[in-house]
């Protein structure tokens, strides 16, 4: 079998096993579809009901996959209601990698699009959840410590550059998705959920991936400096949020200390 004509019959089989109706449609169609691939039945099984059985496998794997990384979305909408979450997401976002690591990339935004009357928090209990992921996912980088920070000559702070590690994840959510989370995981029920506006971080720490909430400033000043910046732009830039008669500099060192100590800057 010349090359061609091998990788066009694993497309084919893999359209096959993917598609839903594989699953639901009766099994006479499928043998009509099956007939057209060089697969063999035998006494025991026909080639439609082996392909099934592959079918049955892959949505079974890409459960699996999403409920790892949505494990309190799991919780919220119970098993029928994430099976079904997860039947039609993968039908709108079938795995396109080797890897099922990116699978659930696009599922908060899915969830946005589609939550069907169900709480408009979940949404954003997926946009957690997805952080979550992605910092304990990210590349490790050397990190700016405390010894480095006090070797430094007084000369020499201007130029510090102040860049966030990539593990950091910055949200702002109109729910404290992170105290409904913990709930969920514990099994406890999230109840009623009030709006309100949570600003949260994202990081790993060592092999640790902590939420925490920030303040209005704090936030706006990570965000800032995605674009990377030096110590003296960093006072500049908060020289003028700051309000009337306060100390930007002990202001600016409050800040790199708190980010030092979370492993949230780069060494350079």
């Amino acid at each position: 079998m010349a090359t061609s004509q091998l990788r066009d019959l694993q497309d084919r089989l893999r359209a096959l096993i993917a598609d839903p109706a594989t699953l639901a449609g009766p099994l006479p169609e499928l043998e009509e579809r099956v007939a057209g691939l060089p697969i063999r039945g035998d006494a025991r099984l026909s080639a439609a009901e082996r392909v099934r059985i592959y079918a049955e496998m892959y949505a079974v794997r890409m459960r699996d996959a999403l409920a790892h990384d949505y494990p309190a979305l799991r919780v919220a909408l119970g098993e029928e209601g994430f099976d079904d979450l997860t039947r039609r997401y993968v039908v709108a976002y079938p795995s396109d990698r080797p890897s099922l690591r990116d699978l659930g990339r696009h599922l908060p935004g899915f969830l946005a699009d589609h939550h069907d009357r169900r709480p408009s928090w979940l949404g954003e209990l997926a946009q957690l959840e997805w952080a979550l992921v992605e910092a304990f996912d990210a590349l490790d980088q050397p990190l700016l410590g405390r010894p480095g920070l006090a070797a430094l000559a007084p000369a020499e702070w201007p130029a510090l550059l102040v860049e966030p590690v990539r593990s950091l994840r910055l949200l702002s959510c109109t729910t404290p998705v992170d105290s409904v989370r913990e709930c969920l995981l514990a099994h406890q029920p999230a109840g009623d959920v009030a709006a309100e506006s949570v600003l949260l971080r994202v990081w790993r720490q060592d092999l640790v991936v902590y939420v925490r909430r920030v303040a209005v400033p704090e936030m706006a000043a990570l965000r800032w400096l995605w674009r990377g910046a030096t110590f003296a732009e960093l006072c500049d830039w908060l020289a003028e949020c700051a309000a009337p008669g306060e100390n930007v500099p002990a202001t600016a060192a409050g800040l790199l200390e708190r980010w030092i100590d979370d492993g949230l800057l780069v060494a350079r």
